[in-house]
């Protein structure tokens, strides 16, 4: 086979020579292709946040662990690591006012008591880390709240203030939101020329917070000589005299529990039989005193309601003074909500009350942020009361912070005689 094959080559392919120097083609280039890469990751610092929220009033609020505070922080602000939390009646009508689930967290608490953890550079000349601090965090649209671990607090915003060593950090967070409502009430009565010496004066409420610390700017910083007529319970009158011994001779305690549907009525037959009657909590025997201050010239109603506002021609002198905190409505912290339209009657009363009525009617709306702090200067006035000890708050009942129903529920039923204050977990 191999000799055939042979046989039949071409003996002209003999005379052909290959040149080897021709040179190899060239490879056609090729645009490099694009590849996909991982992103480097982004060092991004983050301040974990453990939170007491809400979603709507007809759910039970949680805790979240959803809140990040961002680090850096803005050169303006700081950040407090908080020890107590105050709660407040406003936190239940804020909760009320959320009638559906907005799929948003919503926070509790609007004081604070704590420790700062870190400072942003505009403000380390005024704070630095390690300061002990207590304010207000009122920020009811924003959907922030004090019941979490830490919060980001701006100064220029926010009422903030160095937390005096005469007092603990659960009395801290109880103090400046109702000492501050009652300063600026009994201040701006003052400024008016209704608030004298010779003012005679009624509480409706006696037990209240911001009761409570009226009762002291009255006596131990106004000084007034007059005894104050206080409208409460007959368990609140012992625990006021239990709080301040020194001014049981100073108060005039009306049972309003005996009379609820006609709170004015005792009050009309003490000014008009000038006498007050009381009942020997032992035997239930009547005890008479004499009373000779007359009408009032201001009350203040911590309570609300129709009675006294209704009788105010035998309870109220001319050119008198009516305030209250919340109006003709009585108090329903199942129902009550946050900036909720007023009675129109009560409406009519601050438009042409002057024109109307032989008093000066008021329906006060406390906005402690430091915007209206800077105005008056409330915020450092009662931190000077309560460094110099003139006035203290007073703490009813503290819960730890997982115990946040008891708490809340204790709040609903409107009969807590101070302030309730939670344990904030460190975090």
């Amino acid at each position: 086979m191999t000799e055939k094959i042979l046989a039949k080559r071409d003996e002209f392919l003999k005379t052909q020579t290959i040149n080897q120097d021709v040179p190899t083609p060239k490879e056609i280039p090729q645009l490099e292709l694009l590849k996909r890469v991982p992103r480097p990751l982004r060092h991004v610092k983050y301040i974990p946040v453990k939170n007491l929220v809400f979603f709507s009033k007809h759910t039970t609020p949680q805790f979240s662990y959803e809140t990040r505070i961002k680090t850096p922080i803005p050169k303006d602000t700081l950040i407090v690591q908080v020890r107590n939390s105050g709660l407040n009646p406003v936190d239940l009508k804020i909760i009320n006012s959320y009638t559906r689930n907005m799929n948003r967290e919503v926070g509790i608490g609007r004081e604070f008591s704590g420790v700062i953890t870190e400072t942003g550079s505009d403000v380390r000349g005024q704070w630095k880390e390690g300061d002990e601090v207590y304010g207000v965090y009122f920020h009811p649209t924003l959907g922030v709240g004090t019941a979490q671990s830490s919060i980001l607090v701006a100064p220029d915003k926010d009422v903030i203030l160095r937390k005096p060593s005469n007092i603990g950090f659960q009395a801290a967070a109880g103090t400046l939101y109702c000492l501050g409502a009652a300063r600026n009430i009994l201040d701006g009565l003052e400024s008016k020329g209704q608030l004298t010496p010779s003012s005679n004066i009624l509480i409706n409420g006696g037990t209240t917070s911001v009761a409570i610390f009226a009762i002291q700017l009255l006596k131990y910083h106004h000084r007034i000589p007059k005894k104050i007529v206080i409208l409460c319970s007959e368990y609140g009158a012992t625990f006021l005299k239990s709080q301040f011994p020194d001014l049981c001779d100073e108060l005039i305690f009306v049972n309003y529990v005996m009379n609820a549907r006609q709170i004015h009525k005792p009050l009309e037959d003490m000014i008009s039989n000038h006498e007050t009657i009381s009942y020997d909590a032992t035997t239930g025997q009547p005890i008479s005193s004499p009373y000779d201050q007359g009408k009032f010239n201001v009350i203040l109603d911590f309570i609300g309601g129709y009675q006294l506002i209704g009788h105010s021609n035998s309870l109220l002198e001319k050119n008198g003074a009516y305030v209250t905190t919340v109006g003709d409505y009585r108090t329903n912290y199942s129902k009550d909500v946050f900036n909720a339209w007023d009675n129109p009657s009560a409406g009519a009363r601050k438009i042409f009350g002057k024109l109307l009525w032989t008093f000066d009617y008021t329906h006060f709306h406390f906005d402690p942020n430091a915007k209206y702090a800077s105005k008056n200067g409330w915020a450092e006035k009662c931190a000077e009361l309560v460094e110099s000890e003139v006035v203290r708050c007073v703490v009813d009942k503290v819960y730890d912070w997982k115990k946040f129903e008891d708490a809340l529920d204790y709040l609903k039923r409107g009969h807590c005689h101070g302030k309730v204050i939670l344990e904030v977990e460190r975090f």
